[in-house]
């Protein structure tokens, strides 16, 4: 006679044992023939940083049973990894096309001088605005595809976040180094929604934006919703148009009035062929470096200075200086 080894709670939950017959069966449920699936990279990855943590994870008879639950709870901040002990920016797009690549590109370069720094994105692959940012593409590590420019190492996500989820930060030689977060607008959106633990271990964050009245009204929203240290790069020309400063919010007027603001000015080779592993503008590197001023203080901004002309004064005896 073939007998079949049931698990104990589930002897428990049906009340009758093998006496229940069908109805014991249907109280065990499906989960008493499912077949404990592999654990992926990313949840091996996250048992390694629990252990770290101190947390325990021991198996549990009702992972299969909780594992639905989880995956629809608030979603954990990738930088929230234990082996990152670097600083963290996350750069924030106020809205659909503000430059958010641009200006993480641009203060992640000036970061790195002086540490070491790497520029992660959080975006679909299609479209990634760091496409084509990597002066040297070295491959894929994981769920990263990692390339080079200049001092930064630049990783971009080789699946949309949708299928793979949202995985931690990539693994550097420096677990002290710095991380420039760039995170799509639906991505962040979803994040701020949902869990106010999203800027856990987050030093400061800069906000994107052009200096469109359509433009700050969506960025004031954003802005609302930060509680923490929060700096704007507002990409346009150097006076603002009288109606974008009619059209700001209260956030934004008062990181204006405390010098929070750093303009970014529009250079038209770089709007029209995008990012690419030429370097930056002048103008827009300058930009980066003053808002590094503002995230590092410790690092000293560097402001470029137009060469003087030439006195022409004459001298008394008549010579041209």
């Amino acid at each position: 006679m073939r007998t079949t080894q049931a698990r104990p709670n589930s002897t428990m939950a049906g009340g009758r044992g093998r006496e229940g017959g069908g109805q014991s069966q249907s109280a065990m449920g499906p989960s008493s023939t499912a077949v404990a699936r592999p654990l992926s990279l990313e949840e091996m990855r996250a048992a390694v940083a629990a252990l770290r943590g101190g947390a325990s994870v021991l198996p549990d008879a009702q992972h299969d049973e909780t594992s639905t639950d989880a995956a629809v709870g608030p979603p954990v901040p990738p930088w929230t990894d234990a082996t990152n002990l670097g600083g963290v920016v996350l750069v924030l797009p106020g809205h659909a096309g503000a430059g958010a690549s641009t200006v993480a590109v641009a203060l992640a370069e000036a970061l790195a001088r002086g540490r070491k720094v790497q520029l992660v994105e959080y975006a679909d692959p299609l479209r990634s605005g760091l496409l084509s940012a990597s002066s040297h593409e070295l491959g894929t590590v994981g769920p990263w595809r990692r390339g080079r420019r200049g001092e930064l190492d630049v990783w971009r996500l080789v699946e949309p976040v949708a299928s793979c989820g949202a995985p931690y930060l990539p693994d550097g030689d420096d677990p002290h180094r710095w991380s420039v977060v760039e995170a799509g607008a639906p991505l962040i959106s979803d994040w701020l929604a949902s869990s106010d633990e999203v800027l856990e271990r987050v030093q400061h964050v800069v906000v994107t934006t052009r200096l469109t009245v359509p433009a700050v009204r969506q960025t004031e929203h954003l802005l609302e919703a930060i509680s923490g240290p929060v700096f704007v790069a507002a990409l346009g020309p150097f006076r603002w148009p009288r109606l974008v400063e009619a059209g700001c919010g209260p956030r934004l007027r008062e990181l204006r009035g405390r010098g929070h603001v750093v303009r970014v000015p529009i250079d038209r080779r770089l709007a029209t062929s995008g990012l690419t592993g030429d370097s930056l503008p002048a103008a827009v590197e300058a930009a980066g470096r003053s808002l590094a001023a503002l995230v590092a203080p410790q690092l000293p901004a560097q402001h470029r200075h137009r060469p003087q002309a030439k006195s022409s004064r004459r001298t008394p005896a008549g010579t041209v200086r």
